[in-house]
């Protein structure tokens, strides 16, 4: 395949038909590089890890379900580094390269899925969502994504790093198609009931960008019309979003450690700084701290309950920014980091599903507004895209 943009691997050229005329049949998908094919290695964006690797006995979950509802899979796509990054920056594999905003960075870590959409390479592409890594690129390359309720599609066969927070992740070109994948994957129909009422979360929009903010209010019209009524004012944090990024990252990086520690004791593999940093931020991580941040998490999914309580979704920023110029300081990107984090924790702290719709702009750049919905409710999020893209 002809890939300007970097989106996919080298030794990635995995190419395999659809079965039957399934509900995907005609359509394309790529697989971010955590996603077991078998008889290939599963590479991980760190070629340390690609080169210890054996080839995979078994094809991913995921991917079987798409393959045999008749997608064809088109290749396999970058990933930051042991998906541990939020930028789609890859100190050994390049960073690829944001159709929709050139020069600036896609997202991570599923950025080689999001950018293999947007720059139109295929139709469909999964990756994965611990703390924002399918959310993230969504926004910043302007596609439909998804993050499921926690545990709705099987993580069989997917390289994770945080079990508290890991879920597959679903982009895709248009909201039917993202619809129709979600479907497959999560094996029910949309229902046809509409939510209540659409809860704008003022914290997260006071936490974003003035440009970000505007930008979101200028769409819940839009919201209004084709999801539900909108109600304004609520402040469903007890405490500012920003201390919502300490809980997840000691919970995450923990995990994170337990998870790849061993490999790493025992491989010394060469990393990129950041990806270093994390990692050995997680090993760092203290009882006391742990235990307070899953303390945390457990008041944080009841806020999050709560305000959806009477059959309501959630309206807020996917990111409270558009995507950074490639090569930011990173001092600069760090503080960009817990801003991101401050948003797309909220999601991944109450286990439920969040969906990124490609509607706004900041000049003329991509940013996505973001459904969250109750647990279980992933369909509600998918039928709410298609109304509104009908009304686009």
């Amino acid at each position: 395949m002809h890939d300007p943009y970097n989106a996919f691997t080298l030794g990635g050229d995995v190419y395999i038909d659809g079965t039957g005329d399934g509900p995907l049949a005609g359509l394309t998908f790529a697989a971010k590089d955590v996603f077991d094919i078998a008889g290939y290695v599963t590479g991980a964006g760190n070629p340390d890890w690609r080169r210890l690797a054996e080839p995979a006995r078994a094809t991913a979950w995921a991917v079987t379900r798409l393959l045999e509802s008749g997608a064809r899979l088109v290749g396999k796509t970058h990933t930051d580094e042991l998906t541990r990054g939020i930028f789609g920056d890859n100190s050994h594999y390049g960073t690829p390269e944001n159709p929709r905003a050139p020069g600036h960075v896609p997202g991570g870590s599923s950025s080689g899925s999001a950018v293999a959409v947007a720059g139109g390479l295929a139709n469909l592409a999964l990756g994965t969502d611990t703390a924002g890594s399918t959310r993230v690129p969504a926004s910043f390359c302007g596609v439909w994504g998804l993050r499921p309720t926690l545990g709705a599609i099987p993580m069989e066969g997917v390289i994770g790093q945080s079990g508290t927070f890991d879920t597959v992740g679903l982009l895709a070109d248009s909201a039917d198609h993202l619809a129709r994948m979600g479907e497959v994957l999560l094996r029910k129909k949309p229902p046809t009931q509409r939510p209540d009422r659409a809860v704008v979360l003022e914290d997260a929009l006071e936490a974003s960008d003035p440009a970000v903010a505007d930008a979101i209010e200028a769409a819940l019209p839009l919201i209004a019309d084709a999801v539900a009524p909108v109600k304004r004012g609520t402040h469903f944090s007890q405490v500012p979003l920003a201390e919502w990024v300490e809980p997840q990252n000691a919970i995450q990086g923990h995990e994170a450690w337990e998870t790849f520690g061993d490999w790493i004791n025992r491989s010394n593999p060469r990393f990129g700084f950041e990806v270093a940093d994390n990692l050995l931020r997680g090993a760092r991580v203290s009882k006391t701290s742990l235990s307070a941040a899953r303390g945390f998490r457990l008041r944080a999914r009841r806020w999050v309950q709560e305000a959806l309580d009477g059959h309501a979704v959630l309206v807020l920023p996917t990111t409270p920014v558009t995507a950074p110029p490639v090569h930011s300081p990173r001092s600069v990107m760090w503080e960009i980091r817990s801003r991101i984090i401050s948003l797309t924790s909220i999601a991944a702290m109450a286990g439920v599903p969040q969906i990124s719709l490609p509607l706004c702009q900041v000049e003329g750049r991509p940013l996505g507004l973001s459904l969250i919905g109750p647990r279980g409710g992933d369909g509600l999020l998918l039928a709410a895209a298609r109304r509104i893209a009908a009304a686009l």
